[in-house]
């Protein structure tokens, strides 16, 4: 029988020495390039620093239930909660001279008051819940509170894109009643 030779020993040992010394602190072995573990690093605290804003954001949303017929929104408030509408059906309606039309019927999953939530527009539409309805509820109060840092081009920025959302959503809904 004929030993192996000496030198694939040796790497085999290495081998197997590094294999068993990851994870140890003084393991030079798998040493990362300064600028990876840099790299790496930030993305770590990125990463958690975006996990605290998701629990903080989390722990700002309440879930509400509301009766058929009660209003989650009324047109001209200018109350800027957004909401997100889990359960139920509700109405959205203008109040015009000959009372209410009823412009809308939604089910879940949707979002409710987007546009007053970032441009501060009074609401344009009143919400009913023709059924029981869930909701869980963000308040634009404490959501600033918990992104007050944020850059000042950011707010007209998050506006312009919900008005672009908006407006191809109406233009949808054009198409579609024409069809």
């Amino acid at each position: 029988m004929k030993k192996k030779p000496k030198e694939s020993q040796e790497n085999g040992t290495e081998v197997s020495e590094k294999a068993e010394s990851i994870g140890r602190p003084d393991d030079t072995a798998f040493d990362l390039p300064s600028g990876l573990r840099r790299t790496l690093s930030t993305e770590l605290v990125t990463k958690q620093a975006e996990l605290r804003t998701v629990m903080e954001v989390n722990g700002l949303i309440e879930s509400r239930t509301w009766a058929p017929g009660e209003v989650i929104i009324r047109e001209g408030g200018t109350n800027r909660d957004l909401f997100f509408l889990t359960k139920g059906v509700v109405e959205i309606l203008v109040e015009k001279e000959a009372g209410s039309l009823i412009l809308n019927e939604i089910e879940p999953p949707h979002i409710l008051g987007d546009v007053a939530f970032v441009s501060g527009l009074p609401r344009t539409a009143t919400v009913r819940a023709k059924t029981e309805v869930r909701s869980f509820v963000l308040k634009y109060e404490d959501f600033m509170r918990v992104f007050k840092g944020t850059p000042e081009w950011f707010s007209p920025l998050l506006s312009s894109f919900v008005s672009g959302i908006k407006s191809l959503h109406y233009r949808i809904a054009e198409l579609q009643d024409k069809t």
